[in-house]
């Protein structure tokens, strides 16, 4: 019985996949994803460009990433939870007027499911080339503080990059921050990601079983004197999306 050959549309899914596997947990350079894959670098690009135009992956300046369209297939089958947050995250807009987010997590970095950016003049907006660590990012910290120890030192058996001058890259002293994010139920993002900007997370565990974070990022000028209000308005949003989880 002869040898059955793969059909090239099987083919070049299963090549597609063994891609998305080896961007799992952090991002790579497409001769780094050929070697891993044993594929030529040629055919690497075709298959990650495909992928991007479905923002499945995404190409920064630091190689290449896990896009958000995974996330998004991810919660299709599961609560639709960019539509239930919808209403809550224009509420936390509404209260802050700061730029607002909520996000999950996908391998080591934080994935956005949906964002609104302040209508004030200095404001936050995007990095669309700069990785998002979770390490690295309050919204990122909140997700990491619902993880137990031992999965955070799984999922971080190498070293956690730095950012800024300011990114924790030691690990006991990111458990012993997370620890505190786990007791107040807040996490800070203090120009750990990016000079010049500040955030802070909050998180919560749906009914499924998944962690989500909403957070609010600002100028650093203006984080002292928001920071209160900024908190007591993320943790109705938190409490509000809990509830609407809850009655689905």
């Amino acid at each position: 019985m002869e040898n059955e050959k793969p059909q090239p549309g099987i083919q070049v899914i299963s090549r597609a996949i063994a891609i998305l596997r080896v961007l799992s947990d952090t991002p790579q350079s497409l001769g780094s994803i050929a070697n891993a894959t044993q594929l030529p670098r040629s055919t690497v690009q075709r298959i990650v460009d495909a992928l991007a135009l479905e923002s499945l992956v995404e190409a920064g300046s630091k190689g290449v990433r896990l896009g958000w369209g995974l996330a998004e297939i991810a919660n299709r089958n599961k609560t639709n939870i960019v539509e239930t947050a919808r209403p809550v995250l224009e509420t936390l807009f509404a209260r802050t007027h700061e730029t607002v987010d909520i996000s999950t997590a996908l391998g080591k970095e934080v994935s956005f499911l949906d964002r609104i950016i302040s209508d004030q003049e200095l404001r936050v907006v995007s990095f669309p080339d700069k990785p998002r660590p979770l390490h690295a990012k309050a919204n990122g910290k909140a997700l990491l503080a619902c993880l137990s120890n031992a999965e955070i030192e799984r999922l971080y058996s190498d070293q956690p990059i730095a950012l800024t001058e300011h990114t924790l890259t030691d690990l006991p002293t990111l458990l012993a921050e997370l620890e505190k994010v786990r007791k107040s139920g807040f996490a800070y993002d203090l120009e750990e990601h990016a000079l010049g900007v500040c955030a802070i997370g909050t998180g919560l565990i749906a009914p499924d079983g998944k962690a989500y974070a909403f957070s609010v990022a600002m100028p650093a000028s203006r984080y002292p004197s928001v920071k209160q209000e900024v908190e007591i308005a993320l943790q109705e949003a938190r409490d509000m999306l809990s509830g609407l989880l809850e009655r689905l």
